[in-house]
């Protein structure tokens, strides 16, 4: 195998090692710090995952690529690969966190005898799951309550969303599926 087809191969391999990095990341901070924000321990092995990546386009100048190729792949085809791979398992992780139907589930499952209709009710009627998620967002400092009204404290779940509505503008030609 020439040099040129093994970088052709590193690059086709550097984002599924970059993601590799991310899950073994989230993994490990999972366990170790279990009461942490699902959002912080991805994120911060997201960037694990990133440096990663950088760390394998390093590798690739340094086996002889030039340097102007290292950052088009870098910014053009790794990178954007990564960042889709990413994307993806951020909402994989996110999924089984949110949805409330595994919630029920893993509580049902737990409890073998049952769960009365009215304490499920109680949980998960609509202003409970309001207050739960408002909670966790103040909880997380994304947000402020001071006793009558929220107000955003930090705007990171902001530039989230205005991202996932711009890229769902681009690609739907609207910001939701239920709009008409």
């Amino acid at each position: 195998m020439t040099t040129a087809t093994g970088i052709q191969f590193f690059h086709l391999l550097a984002p599924i090692g970059a993601l590799t990095v991310m899950c073994l990341s989230h993994a490990l901070l999972s366990r170790a710090r279990p009461d942490a924000a699902v959002l912080n321990s991805l994120a911060a092995a997201g960037f694990a995952g990133l440096f990663a990546l950088l760390a394998f386009e390093l590798a690739a100048f340094l086996s002889g690529q030039h340097w102007r190729d290292v950052v088009v792949l870098l910014f053009l085809v790794d990178g954007p690969i990564y960042a889709c791979l990413a994307y993806g398992y951020a909402n994989f992780v996110n999924l089984g966190h949110s949805s409330v139907r595994v919630r029920i589930y893993r509580e049902l499952l737990s409890a073998p005898s049952g769960i009365p209709t009215e304490e499920l009710r109680s949980r998960y009627d609509e202003a409970g799951m309001l207050s739960a998620r408002l909670g966790r967002l103040v909880e997380g400092e994304d947000l402020v309550f001071d006793g009558s009204s929220y107000r955003l404290q930090k705007v990171r779940l902001l530039v989230i969303s205005s991202t996932i509505f711009a890229m769902k503008k681009a690609v739907l030609g609207k910001t939701s599926e239920f709009s008409p």
